[in-house]
C-alpha cells in the first residue's frame, strides 16, 4: 500500500495490497494498516467497507438477494440475469453464474452496489475495532470455558467475582473469566471497553487484567483500566500498586510469575498509556490527582512559616505522588499559605509563585526547580 489517498471506491479496488489482504495473503504490518483504516479515515470508511464487499462477491459463484422490500431495483437485475442464463439459477432468491464472466461481474457489482445503497446500517456497520479483535482473541486463546458479562445499558454495571473482588464496567464495555473464579491458581479476567477494579487481597493468588496488547496485574488495589479502541490503551492507579507490562515484552513470563510486583509499577495516581506507534509505555501523572483514602485533616494544608521540605512532604503523603527537588538549594524556603480546596496542580503553582520556583511532571513524578531563598 503505497498511501491512504484511497477516497474512492475504484481506489481500493485497484490496489494489489487491499485485494491481498482480503485474502488473507498480506504481510502482517500491511494487514494491521488496513484493518485500522476505517478507525483512522472514518470519513472513507464509506468507499472501504463498499469495496471490501464487492470484491468479497467477486470470490464466489452465488448471491443471496436481500428481502423482498430491498426494492424493485435489485429484482430488475436477476430478472435481467435470469433471462441472459436461464440454466445457472439456483434456489429462490439465488442466482449461481460462470465465476469470472463478464455478467458474473457485473451482476456482483451491481447487486453489492445496490444493496449497500439500500441496507447501509447492515453494511456500513463498522469493522470491530483492535481492542475487540484483540480481546476476541485472547478468549478464544484461554482455553478454559468463561463467563462473559457484557454492560448492554446507559449506566455503569456492577459485576461481583467469586473472590470478593468487584469490577465496574462502564457501558458497551465486557469482560470475561473463568468459571470458579476463586478455585484456580490465577485470577485472570479479560477486557474491552473500560471497568474500575476494586482487587481482594490475595498475595497467593495474582489478579491479572488482560486488555488490548496490556497486562496489568495486582495483588490487591484498586485501579482503572480503558481500552476502548478509541483511545489509547491505559491504566490508572487509585490505591495501592499495579504492576503493567505488554503482551511482547520479552520478560512478560518472568514478571507474570513473579511473587513480587516487577517492571513498570505505578503507584496511585500514576497512569501508563501504551504507546501503539513505538510500542512503549509511557508513565505520566492523571490530569486531576486525588487525595488518597488516608484520614487526613484540614489542618495538613495549612502552612505558617513551614520549611518547603515538610511542605512538600504534606503533599507527598496526602497523594502519594513523589515530589523531587534539591533540599541543599532550597533549605532557606518557607511558606505561609492555607491551600485546603485547591486540586493539588494549583497548590503546586500557588507555592512556587510564592517560592519564586517552577514544577514539571516526568514519569509520574513532580519535579521542582528553584534558585533558592533568601
Amino acid at each position: 500500500m503505497k498511501s491512504f489517498n484511497h477516497s474512492e471506491l475504484r481506489d481500493f479496488l485497484e490496489d494489489e495490497s487491499f485485494r491481498l489482504w482480503l485474502h488473507g495473503k498480506a504481510t502482517p504490518e500491511i494487514a494491521d494498516a488496513w484493518e485500522q483504516f476505517p478507525q483512522r479515515f472514518p470519513e472513507r470508511a464509506g468507499a472501504f467497507h463498499t469495496a471490501k464487499e464487492t470484491l468479497l462477491a467477486f470470490e464466489g459463484d452465488t448471491f443471496t438477494l436481500p428481502p423482498a422490500r430491498v426494492g424493485q431495483n435489485i429484482r430488475r437485475i436477476m430478472q435481467t440475469i435470469n433471462q441472459a442464463d436461464p440454466t445457472r439459477t439456483g434456489s429462490e432468491g439465488e442466482v449461481r453464474l460462470r465465476p469470472g464472466s463478464a455478467l458474473w461481474r457485473w451482476a456482483a457489482a451491481a447487486v453489492v452496489v445496490l444493496s449497500l445503497l439500500w441496507m447501509g446500517r447492515h453494511y456500513f456497520r463498522p469493522a470491530p475495532d483492535p481492542a475487540t479483535r484483540m480481546y476476541t482473541r485472547l478468549i478464544a486463546e484461554s482455553g478454559q470455558p468463561l463467563a462473559e458479562v457484557t454492560n448492554t445499558s446507559d449506566r455503569n454495571r456492577l459485576v461481583t467475582l467469586a473472590d470478593g473482588s468487584s469490577v465496574l464496567l462502564t457501558p458497551d464495555s465486557r469482560i470475561s473469566y473463568p468459571k470458579g473464579f476463586d478455585r484456580h491458581e490465577k485470577r485472570e479476567v479479560y477486557l474491552v471497553g473500560e471497568a474500575f477494579f476494586e482487587v481482594a487481597k490475595n498475595p497467593e493468588k495474582p489478579f491479572f487484567v488482560y486488555a488490548d496488547n496490556l497486562i496489568t496485574k495486582v495483588l490487591g488495589t484498586s485501579f482503572t483500566v480503558r481500552a476502548n479502541g478509541k483511545d489509547q490503551v491505559h491504566v490508572t492507579v487509585k490505591t495501592g500498586r499495579v504492576s503493567v507490562f505488554t503482551r511482547f515484552d520479552h520478560e512478560r513470563r518472568k514478571k507474570q510469575e513473579s511473587a513480587q510486583l516487577i517492571g513498570l509499577v505505578l503507584t496511585p495516581n500514576q497512569r501508563v498509556m501504551f504507546n501503539p506507534a513505538e510500542g512503549r509505555l509511557e508513565r505520566s501523572l492523571v490530569d486531576s490527582p486525588t487525595l488518597l483514602d488516608l484520614p487526613i485533616q484540614r489542618s495538613m494544608f495549612a502552612f505558617s512559616d513551614t520549611p518547603v521540605s515538610e511542605v512538600f512532604a504534606s503533599l507527598e503523603k496526602a497523594y502519594g505522588i513523589e515530589i523531587v527537588f534539591d533540599e541543599e538549594v532550597m533549605k532557606n524556603c518557607y511558606l505561609t499559605a492555607s491551600l485546603d480546596d485547591e486540586p493539588l496542580f494549583e497548590k503546586l503553582s500557588m507555592i512556587c509563585r510564592t517560592l519564586d520556583a517552577q514544577y514539571e511532571q516526568m514519569e509520574g513524578k513532580i519535579l521542582i526547580s528553584s534558585k533558592g531563598c533568601l
